[in-house]
């Protein structure tokens, strides 16, 4: 694997300039004032994919519905759904709540990243993002913020993609390990204002992925067949289909796919959110 060369004062310079930035740039965020590991779960599920000013609201509107990890994991699935709407990708919903229970079950909140990748909907870079912010450890992760200022500082004349081990390797080189959670938070907000003046260089990521359109797509009516159910409890397919005016092969394959994500389920020939 190709590997970038840094020199001490390269990386100390780098770590400086983030710091600094850091401190210019640094938003207030309730996850980051208490960083109590149910925060810090709640906060990272709901930041993938979703935007900051989006997810404070709903952050608010969770905690306050479920103070704590074991509300969380004694509460009705529906109940859960419900509050999440307005997020997206409502199968996060369901990984929370999955990830909840399974953590209550434990006994105690994981510490380790080997333990959180065992949740429900966490892979690598969620669980080292939590133990990162949670317990302050220093380990690596890759988002996209912490990308597009690694290709910022040290890409800028690649013509290529940029294989993902290449960044995981600067990334664990440049790590602050004094302290790792105000490294990321800085690396975070560093990031986004990166975004908004010269542009996304996580796009010269092989990671990189451009996000669909959500209006009149397929996940815009899995979201609309979800919510229908929400508010008027179990229907039949073809009430689903003529309440939505969807074909009876839409309907068909939107309810398959909202089952195969374990989030309806079908009883008596009706299909209804799962408890």
């Amino acid at each position: 694997m190709e590997t970038l060369r840094l020199s001490d004062s390269q990386i100390a310079d780098f770590q400086n300039t983030v710091l600094k930035k850091g401190e210019e740039l640094y938003r207030e965020m309730p996850w980051r004032t208490d960083t109590r590991p149910y925060y810090v779960l709640l906060s990272e599920i709901m930041l993938q994919q979703t935007q900051v000013p989006r997810v404070l609201q709903k952050f608010t509107q969770f905690v306050e519905e479920f103070p704590t990890l074991e509300s969380l994991a004694t509460a009705d699935f529906q109940q859960v759904l419900a509050l999440w709407s307005g997020l997206g990708y409502n199968r996060r919903a369901k990984f929370l709540h999955q990830a909840a229970k399974y953590i209550v079950d434990k006994g105690a909140f994981p510490t380790e990243e080997s333990e959180l990748v065992k949740c429900p909907g966490i892979g690598e870079n969620t669980a080292a993002s939590i133990v990162v912010y949670a317990y302050n450890k220093p380990l690596v992760f890759l988002e996209t913020n912490v990308r597009t200022v690694l290709i910022y500082s040290f890409f800028q004349n690649r013509t290529e993609k940029i294989d993902e081990r290449i960044l995981k390797d600067v990334a664990q080189r440049v790590l602050y390990t004094e302290n790792p959670r105000k490294w990321y938070w800085a690396l975070m907000d560093y990031g986004t204002e990166l975004k908004k003046t010269v542009g996304n260089f996580n796009k010269f990521s092989q990671k990189h992925t451009t996000q669909s359109r959500f209006e009149g797509s397929f996940r815009q009516k899995r979201a609309a067949t979800l919510r229908l159910l929400l508010h008027n409890g179990p229907l039949a397919l073809d009430e689903l289909a003529e309440q939505q005016n969807y074909s009876h092969e839409l309907i068909q394959e939107i309810v398959a796919s909202l089952q195969h994500d374990a989030l309806i389920t079908e009883i008596n020939g009706r299909f209804c959110i799962v408890s």
